[in-house]
């Protein structure tokens, strides 16, 4: 099978671009013939390196929604956008096209180039929560233009959880088909106790401290400051707890002037962007996520299948229903961290459950087939109408 990814092309080092990366590897492993379509943006080049390694890249003159004066609007209204998209995807001779967007709003001239085209498509929505929901500025508006934008899809759409299904088929209202098809990550090897240590002792990590990690980019979205509130509180009460942020973005010098004004610069650091997360993530002893909300965040995957337990705030926890007690901590209060965080034997159990889970259910290959099934799909419904 021939299969061009179009992304919307939001950044290189959010999860919904990453995800990219990782299913079009997995669908390489499994004998498919992958190709990216994305932005000449800078900010796309380090997705584009990662997926040319096993498949093909076509850089565009394509701009994010999110870049233009009007946004989501403005997309809607184009009409050179998508009529030049199509002639290039059709160039390319696809047998399936996959649209790649982070949220409702983005990307929506993809959506209407995907309709001057005769192969059949499917576009994953990352994030599914409305702009009334987050609480966005001209939410109505916004709205309404994701609305009128997604209604007169004609391929399949697919939500990254349940949940995110739930909440997309209640925003359209009108019948459009909506799979739920969860993320997947790799499962890295196990991360041998040299390196470890090795890792442990360049950040400052004694034997007997804990680290705990957050990875993400510093956005509102993500609320380091939250995470560095936390840090604070928890610090003082678990003296051998250190605090590493990975990851970088617009709010790293709020990160810098809050972690001096709660007087735990020594206690919590900011690492900046690391291509290695794995390696990270190995070192740590515990992920915690502090995001207001999310589609299905990879960075808690990710904590998971390298054998990471996970604290995450309690609204966040209800809507990842495969998190629970038994392999997750559900932070409604600081007591709660604290005492998972003094019970070594509890936090290694939690730590081997959550490997497990990410190994049986949300695998790199699970999220392959469950695609690739799609495909075959829309591929079957296209042969039976023609």
């Amino acid at each position: 099978m021939k299969i061009l990814f179009a992304s919307s092309s939001s950044g290189s080092r959010g999860g919904g671009e990453t995800f990219l990366v990782y299913l079009g590897e997995a669908l390489a492993q499994r004998g498919h013939e992958v190709m990216l379509w994305a932005s000449s943006h800078p900010r796309m080049d380090e997705v584009a390196a990662r997926f040319g390694k096993f498949g093909a890249v076509h850089r565009a003159e394509y701009v994010n929604t999110y870049d233009r004066p009007r946004r989501s609007l403005g997309a809607l209204l184009d009409r050179r956008t998508p009529t030049r998209a199509a002639r290039e995807w059709t160039a390319l001779k696809p047998d399936i096209l996959h649209v790649n967007k982070q949220n409702m709003e983005d990307g929506l001239d993809l959506m209407r180039a995907t309709q001057q085209m005769d192969v059949p498509s499917v576009c994953t929505i990352h994030i599914t929560q409305s702009a009334a929901f987050l609480g966005a500025k001209a939410a109505w508006l916004r709205d309404w233009v994701s609305r009128r934008g997604l209604s007169g899809y004609r391929g399949a759409l697919v939500a990254v959880s349940d949940a995110r299904k739930a909440d997309l088929t209640g925003f359209l209202r009108n019948g459009v088909e909506v799979a739920a098809i969860p993320n997947g990550v790799p499962t890295p090897p196990p991360l041998p106790a040299s390196e470890r240590a090795r890792r442990r002792a360049e950040l400052g990590i004694a034997p007997d401290e804990l680290a705990i990690l957050a990875v993400g980019r510093m956005t509102a979205q993500k609320r380091p400051l939250l995470f560095l509130e936390i840090a604070a509180r928890v610090a003082a009460r678990v003296p051998e707890a250190k605090f590493f942020w990975i990851g970088d973005g617009p709010m790293a010098a709020e990160w810098d002037a809050r972690a001096a004004a709660l007087g735990i610069v020594s206690r919590a650091q900011r690492l900046g962007w690391r291509e290695d997360v794995a390696g990270f993530l190995g070192s740590g002893d515990l992920l915690l996520h502090t995001a207001e909300y999310e589609g299905m965040p990879l960075a808690v995957l990710e904590a998971m299948a390298a054998g990471l337990p996970c604290a995450i705030s309690e609204k966040l926890h209800k809507e990842l229903p495969f998190l629970d007690e038994g392999n997750s901590i559900r932070v409604s209060d600081d007591n709660t961290l604290v005492e998972v965080l003094r019970d070594r034997e509890e936090l290694a159990k939690r730590a081997r459950a959550a490997g497990e889970l990410a190994a049986m259910q949300y695998s790199t290959e699970a999220m392959a087939a469950a695609y690739e099934e799609l495909y075959q799909r829309r591929l079957s419904r296209g042969k039976a109408s023609s």
